[in-house]
């Protein structure tokens, strides 16, 4: 069995409580101002997690940026740049959902393939499918197709909410009513149509001339 071996006390290091291969170990208090940083650091964790995550006192960084943005925007502009914000928030599309059930399902289907009113989960859109033209028609609505003018009813928070689930649900292509409109381009440029039928293109005849193509009936609502 071997021996203990015997503490001693270094000048430098303090008290030495092992040495092994002439490494020598050393058992020293840690400086206060370290202590005080890492207990320091724990309450800031503990009550972090409370205030934040827990009891949700605080919004989180990005929901502040939201808000600040929504309300900046409820007496402004609407810019590409809140609704886009908006947009990548999940609970604000969540909320729009529950918007969508209830005020568009008549018109659009609980799952957004179109009724009266067109598909909105396809690529193809009456009144342009960009964030903002998607929001300014849910907001100002179509009153020649039937499309209600939702801004003053809802505000400006709900039409926010509302574009963003329809932003989450874009190109989705859930099966439901044909194609209608323009297919949306990203880069702003007109996107080719996958055939004459579907972009609703008229067909040339043997003699060159133009056929003309059905036209769908008016729709009572449309995005």
């Amino acid at each position: 069995m071997a021996e203990p071996q015997e503490k001693r006390i270094d000048a430098i290091q303090g008290e030495i409580i092992h040495v092994y291969d002439g490494i020598e170990e050393a058992d020293n208090a840690l400086p206060l101002w370290w202590l005080w940083t890492f207990y320091g650091a724990i309450a800031f964790a503990v009550i972090y997690w409370f205030n934040y995550h827990e009891y949700e006192v605080s919004p989180l960084p990005g929901e502040a940026y939201t808000i600040a943005l929504q309300e900046r925007a409820s007496g402004g502009e609407v810019t590409e740049e809140l609704l886009a914000t908006i947009a990548g928030d999940p609970a604000a599309a969540a909320e729009g959902q529950t918007l969508f059930a209830t005020h568009c399902v008549a018109c659009h289907e609980a799952n957004a393939a179109g009724n009266i009113g067109p598909n909105l989960t396809d690529g193809y859109w009456l009144h342009g499918g960009g964030i903002v033209a998607i929001h300014d028609t849910i907001r100002d609505g179509v009153l020649a197709n039937g499309m209600p003018a939702w801004g003053p009813t809802l505000g400006a928070t709900s039409i926010q909410q509302l574009t963003a689930y329809l932003i989450s649900i874009r190109d989705t292509n859930v099966e439901g009513k044909e194609p209608q409109g323009e297919l949306y381009s990203p880069d702003g440029e007109a996107a080719e149509p996958e055939s004459d039928e579907t972009a609703g293109v008229p067909a040339a005849d043997d003699e060159g001339e133009t056929a003309q193509a059905e036209e769908p009936a008016a729709d009572s609502s449309g995005v």
